[in-house]
């Protein structure tokens, strides 16, 4: 057996580590956080209830309100500039030039009108009686856009990857003879790469404070779509490894030396249990496999 810990591995300190040499970063995360709002209203549909609230609504509102404020101040200041200092005279402008000089504004009037049917959408599952987890993140908008993109990422992946599997043991080899796909979840591709990807090319193309405001969310939306999704993928790896464990442990009678460390620590899991047996139930709900191979051990040694 494979020797594991129960902790994982981070060199750098994780987080907290990182708190400790940039106090700012709380600070930095949590105004990040408004940016990402703004985002998910127009790249998103299908909102848990307490994932889009009000007052995360309402901080998105707030961030967009700054930057057209920012964007029609510069605007009249420049403006003004131009008259004073140009004598030049003062050619009207075309309907493109009207709209990126008020994009801030188009965007805050279209996020009031694209949210306000994000909140009715939900109140329409409430009232039908077919609301979605409270905590759904939403489905992007892009997914079958991005899915051509990351099918181009694999096939570019797949010359590196045939490199790589010739250092595979010969018997990892035989088990996959095809490449498997570098990248084989949409909704994590999409919300990681695609949409922040997506942001930053506007950015190019959109100047002004549009441009700030594409930047910096694009940045907040890849931070945070990652540790939504890093989260989720904890979840699923503590779920795998209390299988893996389960399965390490029914091979237990192969390690029948008395100094053997792993079987001591399964004995001395049963004994706690026999001691304890009122946590039994609720060891039994979170690790069923790992119980039954408990309850398994018990009726050998009773034999």
């Amino acid at each position: 057996m494979n020797s594991q810990g129960q902790e994982a591995r981070d060199v750098t300190g994780g987080y907290d580590m990182f708190q400790k040499f940039f106090p700012l970063i709380n600070t930095v995360m949590y105004i990040f956080g408004w940016f990402t709002t703004p985002i998910q209203v127009f790249f998103r549909k299908d909102f848990g209830q307490r994932y889009l609230t009000p007052i995360n609504f309402f901080a998105g509102f707030t961030v967009l309100s700054g930057f057209s404020m920012w964007q029609t101040l510069s605007g009249v200041v420049g403006n003004a500039y131009d008259n004073y200092s140009s004598n030049n005279p003062h050619h009207a402008a075309s309907i493109l030039d009207e709209m990126k000089a008020h994009s801030m504004l188009i965007i805050l009037v279209a996020y009031m009108l694209i949210g306000s049917y994000h909140f009715f959408r939900m109140w329409w599952r409430n009232r039908t009686n077919t609301a979605l987890h409270s905590f759904v993140m939403g489905t992007s908008r892009f997914e079958g856009l991005a899915v051509y993109f990351m099918k181009f990422a694999n096939i570019i992946a797949v010359p590196m990857l045939r490199v790589y599997m010739l250092f595979l043991p010969k018997k990892e080899r035989e088990r996959k003879l095809s490449v498997p796909p570098l990248m084989n979840d949409i909704g994590t591709f999409t919300d990681t790469i695609f949409e922040p990807m997506l942001l930053f090319i506007l950015a190019i193309f959109i100047p002004g404070a549009t441009r700030y405001w594409l930047l910096i969310s694009a940045l907040a939306h890849g931070i945070y779509a990652n540790w939504a999704h890093s989260s989720v993928l904890n979840k699923v790896l503590d779920f795998r490894d209390a299988i893996i464990s389960a399965e390490d442990m029914k091979e237990h009678k192969k390690y029948k030396g008395d100094n053997d460390a792993k079987n001591e620590i399964i004995h001395q899991a049963a004994q706690t249990l026999k001691k304890s047996p009122d946590i039994a139930p609720q060891i039994k709900q979170q690790y069923p496999d790992l119980m039954s191979i408990i309850d398994e051990l018990n009726e050998e040694n009773a034999q």
